[in-house]
C-alpha cells in the first residue's frame, strides 16, 4: 500500500492488484428540441428538397447497429463492478465505528459484556452440552454444519441465479448481497479477530480458555456462525413478514449449536460469529438501500493503470 497526493492534490491510499478492474462511464443527458409554430399569414421560405441519386445508383445503406458484447464480456465487467463494490463497501465498514452514536456504542458495550460473561461460562456449558450429546445430535450437526459453509454459498448463489433468470430483483439483490456478507464476514473473521485473539480450540487447550494474541489458533470467533449468520440477516432482513426471518435465523443457530455438540467451538465463540455475521449483513443491506436513496458514501475506490498493471487509489 502506497499512500500519496494524486493530481487533484487530494491524499489518497494506493493499494496494488492484479485485478482487473474498470470504471464505469457515464453518458451525457441529451436536450430536447421543440418546433416553433409560424404565423400562417407569413411567408416561409422552403429549402429546396434534396438531390435525387443518379439513376442506375445505389441507394446509401444505414450503418449497422454496433455489435452487443458477447457473454464473456458481459461477465467481466459484472465482476468488475462488483469487485470495486465489494472495495467501497470494505471501506465504508471499517470506517463504520467512526460514525456511531450513543445507540451503536451502547450495543457494542452490550455485546461485549455478554461475550465477557459467556467466556466465564464456557466451560459449564461445554460440559453441559457434552451430557446432552447422543446420536441424534450428532446426525442433526451433519446434515446442518454446511450451511455455515458451501451450502450459505450456494444458497446465496441459487437466489442470484434464479433471479436473474427471472428478472425478480429483490430475489437477486438478496442473492447477490448474501455472498458479499459472507465474504467480507468471513474476511474479517478469518484475518482479522481470529488472529487478534489467537482463542485455542477446545480440543488443545483441553476445555480451558486460553488466548494467545497474534498467533494461528483459530476457535474464537466460529467461522461456520459467522458465515451462516450472515446468510441469514441479509435474508431476514430483505424479506417481508415473519416467517422467512424465523426459519433463517432457526438455521443459523443450528448451525452455532451444532459447533457446540462437536466441541469444535466454545459457546462464546459461536455468539461472537453471530454477532459479527449479522452486523455486516444488516450493515450491507442499509448501506445499499441508502444508495439506492441517494444517501452515498463519502468514500471512493478509484482504479488507475500503472506500469505494471492496475492500482486501487481509496480517496478519503
Amino acid at each position: 500500500m502506497k499512500i500519496g497526493r494524486g493530481r487533484s492534490g487530494r491524499n489518497s491510499f494506493v493499494i496494488r492488484s492484479p485485478l482487473p478492474l474498470a470504471l464505469l462511464l457515464f453518458a451525457a443527458p441529451v436536450g430536447l428540441l421543440r418546433a416553433q409554430e409560424e404565423p400562417e399569414c407569413v411567408a416561409v421560405d422552403q429549402e429546396a428538397p434534396p438531390p435525387s441519386p443518379p439513376a442506375g445508383s445505389a441507394p446509401e445503406e444505414a450503418p449497422p447497429p454496433p455489435a452487443e458484447p458477447g457473454l464473456g464480456a458481459r461477465v467481466a465487467t459484472a465482476l468488475k463492478d462488483e469487485a470495486r463494490r465489494y472495495g467501497r463497501d470494505s471501506v465504508a465498514l471499517v470506517k463504520a465505528p467512526l460514525s456511531w452514536k450513543k445507540r451503536e456504542w451502547e450495543k457494542a458495550g452490550g455485546a461485549v459484556i455478554i461475550l465477557g460473561g459467556l467466556i466465564l461460562a464456557d466451560q459449564d456449558i461445554d460440559r453441559a452440552a457434552q451430557r446432552q450429546r447422543s446420536s441424534f445430535t450428532n446426525h442433526i450437526s451433519s446434515w446442518t454444519a454446511p450451511l455455515g459453509e458451501e451450502y450459505g454459498f450456494a444458497i446465496s448463489g441459487g437466489m442470484l441465479g434464479v433471479g436473474l433468470l427471472f428478472h425478480h430483483e429483490n430475489l437477486r439483490d438478496t442473492g447477490r448481497e448474501a455472498i458479499e456478507a459472507g465474504l467480507l464476514a468471513f474476511l474479517v473473521d478469518q484475518f482479522v479477530l481470529k488472529r487478534a485473539f489467537g482463542r485455542e480450540r477446545i480440543a488443545d487447550s483441553g476445555g480451558r480458555t486460553v488466548f494467545v494474541p497474534g498467533s494461528s489458533h483459530d476457535s474464537f470467533p466460529s467461522g461456520h456462525t459467522t458465515e451462516a449468520f450472515a446468510v441469514a440477516s441479509v435474508i431476514a432482513t430483505r424479506s417481508k413478514g415473519w416467517p422467512i426471518p424465523v426459519i433463517a435465523y432457526a438455521a443459523a443457530a443450528l448451525v452455532a449449536m451444532d459447533r457446540i455438540n462437536t466441541r469444535d467451538h466454545f459457546a462464546s465463540d459461536v455468539v461472537a460469529g453471530a454477532f459479527l455475521g449479522t452486523t455486516v449483513g444488516r450493515f450491507l443491506v442499509k448501506r445499499h438501500g441508502d444508495e439506492k436513496a441517494g444517501v452515498l458514501s463519502k468514500a471512493d475506490l478509484e482504479i488507475v493503470p500503472i506500469r505494471h498493471g492496475l492500482a486501487a487509489r481509496l480517496r478519503m
